[in-house]
């Protein structure tokens, strides 16, 4: 149940990323909705549920916005794999560990996205959109995941079956 559930709940955080988002953004950065949302259900479920969340996720989000279909599912996907492995070497994902792979993560994701868009012919300033987009967008997405992993926590606890702990 809990894959068919991505669709509706990713489509809806891309909708939003690409409508509501784009109007409340501070230095040129903003909530990356659907990384948050994928970060917060592939900490507590297996890697195809967390594989199946970040591709769909990626897709969505790139049908939204101008980059080329699967650019965004790239740096998700890989980062689904390093959170199952940490998620593995845990018992218990703490608030530390949640706000450090949600830095890392964000961080990690708009690099691999400047990087896929500057090697797919779009003109990219690496530096300038580490300063105006990446910063404020890590910031925005330390300050939401907590609110984020609630809400998904509760969602998994009520119909994903696939979860790698008894929820």
């Amino acid at each position: 149940m809990g894959n068919y559930l991505s669709i509706p709940i990713l489509a809806l955080a891309a909708v939003l990323q690409a409508t509501f988002v784009p109007q409340i953004r501070l230095l040129g950065g903003g909530p990356d909705l659907v990384f948050l949302i994928v970060l917060a259900w592939s900490i507590n479920i297996k890697l195809e549920g967390g594989i199946t969340w970040a591709f769909v996720g990626g897709i969505l989000q790139d049908l939204f916005s101008a980059a080329p279909t699967g650019t965004s599912a790239v740096g998700l996907i890989i980062i689904v794999f390093v959170v199952n492995q940490l998620a593995r070497q845990v018992q218990q994902v703490g608030l530390i560990l949640l706000f450090g792979l949600t830095l890392v993560g964000t961080l990690f994701q708009q690099i691999v996205t400047i990087i896929l868009l500057g090697l797919l012919g779009f003109r990219m300033d690496l530096i300038g959109d580490l300063n105006d987009v990446v910063f404020p967008t890590m910031l925005y997405n330390l300050v939401l995941i907590g609110p984020v992993y609630w809400f998904i926590r509760r969602i998994q606890r009520r119909f994903a079956t696939d979860s790698r702990f008894f929820v």
